[in-house]
């Protein structure tokens, strides 16, 4: 009988369809921060390759959105974190950032296929704006790196741009 039910299983699961959709993922730094938080929309731990590295990690509830229109150069987006195991933890971070330094918290966000951890599918780098707190929860309000010098005040260097050395 157990040997009809594992043919019949067999049979099931290779003709099941398979499913696959992307998972989500968050990489949060800056350099006064001791850690980097690797985070991603699953609900268990586990790994993915970045940059060539076997990264562990963290489950968490992840939503990220485009704020604003899709016509803007300016692209801006809301990201809503849940810290329910790690509220404390990322807050004492946070709180290791000087007030008074230029440097933005720089977020990496991916997203893989479920069948292929290794190779990221999007890649988009942004600097966080500006961070606020609900109970178990972190709103952050992230865009790409503004390399304009009258939007930020920062210089062109081709350290930060390569390519732009072929322009000069």
């Amino acid at each position: 009988m157990s040997l009809d039910l594992e043919t019949r299983l067999r049979r099931f699961l290779a003709s099941a369809p398979q499913t696959i959709w992307t998972i989500a993922t968050l990489q949060i730094s800056h350099s006064a921060m001791s850690k980097t938080y690797h985070l991603w929309r699953e609900p268990y731990a586990g790994q993915t390759v970045v940059d060539g590295v076997l990264v562990d990690m963290d489950p968490c509830n992840i939503e990220i959105k485009l704020a604003g229109n899709e016509g803007h150069l300016d692209q801006k987006f809301d990201i809503q974190i849940g810290l329910v195991d790690i509220e404390d933890e990322f807050r004492e971070q946070l709180d290791r950032i000087p007030v008074d330094t230029t440097e933005k918290i720089r977020i990496v966000y991916r997203e893989y296929l479920s069948d292929d951890l290794t190779m990221a599918q999007a890649t988009a780098v942004l600097q966080a704006e500006s961070i606020s707190y609900a109970l178990g929860a972190a709103s952050i309000s992230a865009v790409s790196p503004r390399l304009n010098m009258s939007r930020t005040g920062e210089l062109y260097a081709p350290k930060d741009i390569p390519m732009l050395r072929g322009f000069l």
